[in-house]
């Protein structure tokens, strides 16, 4: 996924979320849709959801990689992997974008 590196991203208004040591599932009340996030997957989502003004996606991945030893390369293409699927459900936006696809997994 190419984004611009000024791009801040914000969850979606509609999202409601609940978290386990399994992951988190999130639930889109406007469409009634529930997705089922890994881990990882949950710590993109609350720390995406915990930025009220938004947060890049350098501040993303610096956010992330507190809690992974892997290399920065992968904690960068598994973000841009799971924001890109998080972004096609609507789930999140990129400075006030919002897509308007039907549901697609975001699971990782």
């Amino acid at each position: 996924m190419k984004t611009n590196s000024n791009a801040k991203w914000l969850a979606s208004s509609d999202v409601r979320s609940t978290y386990s040591e399994d992951g988190a599932v999130l639930l889109d009340i406007r469409k009634g849709l529930c997705y089922s996030l890994n881990p990882v997957a949950a710590q993109i989502w609350v720390t995406i959801e915990s930025s009220q003004s938004g947060i890049d996606f350098k501040g993303l991945v610096d956010a992330i990689e507190t809690h992974h030893k892997v290399t920065r390369e992968r904690i960068e293409n598994d973000t841009a992997q799971y924001l890109s699927k998080l972004e096609h459900a609507g789930l999140v936006q990129r400075n006030g974008f919002v897509h308007g696809s039907k549901a697609a997994s975001a699971r990782g």
